[in-house]
């Protein structure tokens, strides 16, 4: 698809959800840095005026962002989960913004624990064992223990509506590992 990157910054909320929308948008190519100004533009017009869209807007919204994100996803590869932050970030500020809605997906803050959770790069018990070390870990460890950090960082926001949550207490444990990773 040709142009699929051009005017990003013209664009408003509707064009961006109308763009991404397309159904060849999700299997344009594309860089990495295309897609990150995509995703960036996508939400930077999405944060300007949440508080006023209709629950069927909203569900438009988060059909086009899911379609970018999985566009990107496909077109660069998860990018050491770009994608997913990108996605956990937005939810989450919005979330604090706009508050949750029944039925619409991009709403719900479950949602955001449950993937914050389950893209952990590594179990509970090795995270505390080697953040107790991090100095001394090669490269590798060390940046899948600032994953679990940014992970985290997009949930705690969120506390006061997930405390009931089954999965909650899960997140209180990795929690507890935070003010130790790097």
């Amino acid at each position: 698809m040709t142009g699929l990157f051009d005017g990003l910054d013209r664009l408003d909320l509707d064009a961006h959800v109308r763009r991404w929308s397309a159904p060849d948008a999700g299997r344009a190519g594309g860089s990495v840095s295309q897609w990150m100004a995509a995703a960036q533009q996508f939400a930077a017009r999405l944060q300007e005026d949440p508080s006023g869209l209709t629950d069927d807007r909203w569900r438009a919204v988060g059909q086009a962002w899911s379609a970018l994100l999985a566009g990107a996803e496909r077109a660069t590869g998860q990018q050491r989960n770009e994608w997913l932050l990108r996605d956990l970030r937005l939810r989450s500020w919005l979330l604090e913004k706009v508050g949750p809605r029944e039925d619409v997906a991009l709403l719900d803050p479950e949602s955001v624990l449950e993937r914050a959770l389950d893209a952990m790069p590594m179990t509970l018990p090795e995270a505390a064992r080697l953040a107790s070390c991090w100095r001394k870990l090669d490269r590798e460890r060390i940046m899948s223990l600032r994953m679990v950090r940014r992970l985290l960082v997009t949930v705690r926001p969120l506390a006061s509506l997930l405390t009931e949550h089954p999965r909650w207490g899960e997140f209180q444990e990795w929690e507890s590992l935070a003010g130790g990773l790097p």
